[in-house]
């Protein structure tokens, strides 16, 4: 049995799901001490009925992956797909031996809005487990390139010039080029997806990550801007300029005690851990390059009860096999609304799954379709720009377009080309600085002919 010394603090510590108090990078958006799920944080709230917040509801259902567990009614399933989360190979080498333990005890500590949630916060965490599974993961190593030291500044005009700030903080009291001294800057209002992560990452690692979004993180949503390497190390240097996460001396000292070596005996007993723990629910399991999706070991979705507080739903880690999400208030709420809808729930139409796939992607940050989403007010004048035909066009010229009749004015081709093409983000409008993203073509490819068929079919 490991030593239990310092684990008492340790435990009153970790179960409070906020990372140590430090100064934050000026770009990063204020935490939030739940789930944060863009496309629910967006458009849904405590003020929504019923009806309406049920549809949040439904979007928390598949990107908190309950269906990894719970299985959906089978005449919804291709509406709640889930997700896959982030690739674990080579995590060793992105993240330190004691990040990856906090991690594994309880993210929400290291990423307080994270969506994954904890297995081992609750009274009956086994350490040794835990000294287990970051065994194993320990070994999950990779190369990662020597990449060049970006410049901060540039990388701080990068980032607030070719949509970045499109989901995450612009920096607070930053000034685009062109904008007129006596002009003011709007706060942004509508909440910012946080990047905690860029504080655990080191520059080459980071660098890497914005290099290749799409192979780290194979959910999607987090898409392709093919970057050149100096503008991902330029950025990745922006991104490190604030002070990392460091821990506490006693904390430190707390996850360090007692740690056993990591032998073979111990390494084996992690992996077997990661199926038994039913990781493999949302992580494909690293070196798998075909792997099935595992038994869903829970009851489906429709044998839940929307009145329960306890399980998923409870205030503080229940221990056992129940994850701990730390979910809020109005997100109970939401779910409670989807689960007692699930039966009523039909087939959308064309139009009605685009709005639900964007609101996953958070498509809306950019473009605007059937006067819903695109960028908020207060960061347009985030969104970069050149030329006078640019300027001539006024609000149009440096803005994404809005997506009304996609499907009718682009071919088959040219949407799959734009929206996972294998060349790169393609420049259609040249005089916008903020390129199209590709994303991981799982992720988009039900858009063509969802766009087609809801503007009528277009060019073919």
């Amino acid at each position: 049995m490991r030593d239990q010394t310092g684990l008492a603090f340790l435990a009153g510590l970790l179960l409070l799901g906020s990372g140590t108090c430090v100064k934050s990078h000026p770009a990063h958006a204020k935490p939030v001490n739940y789930p944060f799920v863009v496309g629910f944080e967006r458009f849904h709230g405590g003020m929504d009925d019923e009806a309406y917040l049920a549809e949040g509801g439904f979007i928390l259902l598949n990107e908190l992956n309950c269906v990894a567990c719970h299985a959906p009614p089978p005449e919804i399933a291709p509406q709640l797909p889930g997700v896959v989360a982030t690739d674990l190979g080579g995590v060793a080498s992105r993240l330190a031996p004691l990040e990856l333990e906090i991690f594994i005890r309880n993210p929400r500590f290291a990423k307080r809005d994270t969506t994954m949630p904890s297995l081992f916060a609750g009274p009956d965490r086994d350490l040794e487990e835990v000294a287990a599974l970051r065994a194993w993961l320990g070994t999950l190593t990779t190369t990662i390139p020597d990449h060049p030291v970006g410049d901060i500044e540039r990388g701080r005009a990068l980032y607030h010039r070719i949509g970045c700030v499109a989901c995450h903080a612009p920096e607070t009291g930053y000034r685009p080029p062109g904008v007129p001294d006596n002009a003011e800057i709007e706060i942004a209002g509508l909440a910012s997806v946080p990047m905690n992560l860029a504080d655990l990452y080191d520059l080459d690692a980071l660098t890497e990550f914005l290099l290749r979004p799409n192979e780290h993180r194979p959910s999607g949503r987090m898409p392709d801007f093919g970057l050149s390497v100096p503008d991902a190390a330029d950025l990745a240097a922006y991104l490190k300029a604030g002070p990392d996460l460091t821990l506490p001396d006693n904390l430190t000292e707390a996850l360090s005690a007692g740690a056993p070596p990591a032998d073979d005996a111990l390494i084996a007993k992690g992996r077997g851990l990661f199926l038994t723990k039913q990781c493999h629910a949302c992580h494909t399991m690293p070196g798998s390059t075909d792997q099935p999706r595992p038994p869903l070991p829970a009851k489906p979705l429709g044998a839940l009860d929307p009145a329960a507080t306890g399980g998923c739903f409870s205030e503080r880690p229940a221990g056992g096999a129940v994850p701990f999400y730390g979910l809020d208030l109005v997100q109970k709420r939401a779910l409670a609304a989807a689960l007692r809808r699930l039966e009523e729930r039909a087939a959308p139409d064309p139009a009605r799954e685009i709005d639900w796939r964007m609101k996953q992607l958070n498509c809306y940050a950019c473009h605007e379709r059937a006067g819903i989403g695109g960028p908020e007010t207060s960061r347009e004048v985030y969104f970069g720009f050149s030329g006078a035909p640019a300027i001539a066009m006024g609000r149009d010229g440096h803005l994404p377009p809005a997506l009304d009749d996609a499907g009718k004015r682009l071919g088959r081709g040219e949407l799959e080309r734009i929206l996972f093409g294998t060349e790169g983000p393609v420049k259609s409008r040249p005089h916008l600085v903020v390129p199209m993203p590709v994303f991981r073509r799982e992720a988009a490819a039900p858009f063509p002919d969802l766009f087609r068929a809801a503007d009528q079919t277009g060019p073919p």
